[in-house]
């Protein structure tokens, strides 16, 4: 339910950005082949335009590749193909595209579809004091994320672990001089590998999320590497709730799909309370409220469209901010201890004083600032408590 904020403000550096992605993924792919199979759907058909096309073409694009003829080659292709033993899947480039998404200042903090569990990424460090300690003893994840280590050297130095294991256990008896020539002789061209590293300052990148596809990558293979097919989500979205029913493919779906320019499902829908500060008896229902279970949270499809109820049903939605009532709560509580009247009489307490804030700074510090932001930060529950806070007349 929230759009994701790429790390562009323009064309140019959206082609720019686009670019970034395309030359990481065609390098391991038979580009010429592909483009012979696709030109033969539409002459303006080519890798680069699967790869990096907006939502809405990418809709455009599934819908003349189901009707062609060539679809079948096309998708086999992509689930089978083999050039130099690599296979053109989504599971090949996964390292390589959640790498992207981290390096590459998309902004990541919540699941765009629910907007409920962190999205972020995290970073780790470690520390070696030698390169014989590396070899021994850095994790086998480590050892696949330092851009330093080819995956070639990932795996030797894995495959070896268990001779270097015992030629350590034998170093009392071997004594240290014979102990390193054999450690060096048995690992050299592991320790050539790794002669590069910083030892002292090993950064590993990690993240809480996962890449769900908005076409699935089962039923559209020749879409599975496609940027914007790609959404950070959390894992229950992505593989508790939508991996039992995915979204009905049509031209709105591009108004759902966070990836898309045309996304607007954030204004399509919006959580309301059972009342609102335009009601002439809100005070007195406002005061009603002592306790979570008085609380009641619904729903509004705001113009009863098909698509907004699916994406709502797929994610549970209702069911999941349920749970999260406390939220509104808090927000209600507040609102009945600090009424805009307080709030006025508090900064000209503080006025007499001479010490200058005004009451919109106080509301930050009591109601969160989140909910004055203008811009969308994607921050948890940021568009459930801004439509909370709109009734209770917070904002």
């Amino acid at each position: 339910m929230r759009k994701i904020k790429y790390p562009y403000k323009n064309d140019f550096e959206k082609q720019k950005f686009n670019n970034t992605y395309y030359n990481l993924i065609k390098l391991k792919l038979d580009e010429k082949k592909i483009n012979f199979i696709l030109k033969k759907i539409d002459k303006d058909y080519s890798l680069k335009k699967i790869l990096i096309s907006d939502f809405s073409e990418l809709i455009i694009i599934q819908d003349k590749v189901r009707k062609s003829l060539q679809r079948k080659n096309l998708e086999s292709f992509f689930k089978s193909g083999i050039k130099n033993k690599i296979k053109y899947t989504y599971e090949t480039f996964q390292k390589s595209i959640s790498g992207f998404f981290m390096d590459n200042g998309i902004d990541l903090q919540s699941c765009h579809y629910c907007n409920v569990d962190y999205v972020n990424t995290f970073e780790e460090h470690y520390q070696f004091s030698s390169t014989e300690e590396f070899i021994s003893k850095a994790p086998k994840e480590v050892l696949g994320l330092v851009d330093e280590i080819s995956d070639k050297t990932a795996k030797e130095i894995i495959n070896k672990r268990l001779p270097n294991i015992i030629i350590n256990d034998l170093k009392p008896l071997l004594g240290p001089r014979v102990y390193a020539k054999l450690f060096k002789l048995w690992n050299s061209s592991n320790l050539k590998n790794s002669a590069n590293v910083d030892l002292k300052n090993i950064v590993i990148k990690r993240n809480h999320y996962t890449l769900d596809h908005v076409l699935p990558k089962n039923e559209f293979s020749f879409l599975s590497l496609s940027l914007y097919n790609l959404v950070p989500s959390c894992y229950s979205c992505n593989s508790k709730f939508k991996h039992i029913k995915e979204f009905t493919v049509n031209t709105e779906l591009a108004k759902l799909c966070p990836t898309s320019d045309n996304f607007e499902l954030d204004k399509l829908f919006k959580f309301k309370i059972n009342f609102d500060v335009n009601d002439k008896d809100f005070e007195m229902k406002i005061s009603q409220v002592k306790q979570i279970d008085d609380v009641e949270v619904k729903i509004e499809n705001i113009h009863s469209e098909d698509g907004v109820d699916e994406f709502l049903e797929i994610f549970k939605i209702k069911s999941r901010y349920e749970f999260h009532k406390n939220i509104s709560f808090d927000l209600i509580e507040k609102r009945k201890d600090y009424s805009n009247s307080q709030l006025i009489e508090i900064e000209n307490i503080f006025a007499e004083k001479g010490i200058m804030i005004d009451t919109q700074t106080f509301k930050k510090q009591i109601f969160g600032s989140i909910i004055y932001e203008k811009q969308d930060t994607n921050a948890p529950f940021e568009k459930y408590k801004k439509d909370i806070a709109t009734q209770l007349g917070l904002i």
